[in-house]
């Protein structure tokens, strides 16, 4: 039987360094994907995903099961990324390559056509553009939302913002997203 995230870090914390390995294993592509999105630069990405697994493994000791494993991992993750943030002092965009979710709002439909394939880049940049010009709460709430599927409670664990307020956020940001992309979302109707 597989062990839990918690189980495994009460292992770690008892000195079994396979422990984690194991959660490594489990959260590394999760956790580079959210600051991929969250950064825009894969670089960046790769030095926050990195920065969150060491602080992970110093911090690991101290770590008490009171909230989700998961919860306190990407509230590391998301401090990492705005460290990164405030040192590179700069605007930043989201990759918009989706985790193989389904049924995503936000996926572009695969198109084979030379000039469809050119459309659907312009379209891409479009929804980048939009989605970059979001303020930083609602983009990293909706991030969190739309491409992490996590619930509004742990959303509201890792941002520090209260659950009536994660759900404005994503809710302002979905509506500034269908403003600033209406003319998009009815080409794509039609």
């Amino acid at each position: 039987m597989e062990q839990s995230d918690e189980e495994l870090m009460k292992a770690y914390q008892e000195g079994e360094e396979e422990a984690m390995s194991v959660i490594f294993r489990r959260y590394q592509k999760k956790i580079f994907n959210f600051a991929l999105r969250f950064l825009g630069h894969r670089a960046d990405a790769e030095d926050a995903t990195a920065d969150v697994f060491l602080s992970l493994m110093k911090s690991g000791t101290s770590y008490q099961p009171e909230a989700k494993f998961s919860t306190w991992l990407y509230t590391i993750a998301r401090n990492a990324c705005i460290s990164r943030l405030r040192r590179r002092k700069n605007i930043f965009s989201l990759s918009f390559k989706k985790a193989s979710e389904e049924n995503s709002e936000w996926e572009i439909p695969d198109i084979k056509t030379p000039d469809e394939e050119a459309h659907q880049k312009d379209v891409a940049m479009q929804i980048k553009n939009a989605i970059q010009n979001l303020p930083v709460s609602q983009k990293e709430t909706l991030i969190l939302r739309g491409y992490h599927a996590l619930s509004y409670e742990e959303i509201s664990k890792i941002t520090g913002h209260t659950l009536e307020n994660v759900k404005v956020l994503i809710f302002r940001a979905r509506e500034q997203l269908r403003q600033d992309l209406g003319s998009l979302l009815q080409e794509v109707q039609s």
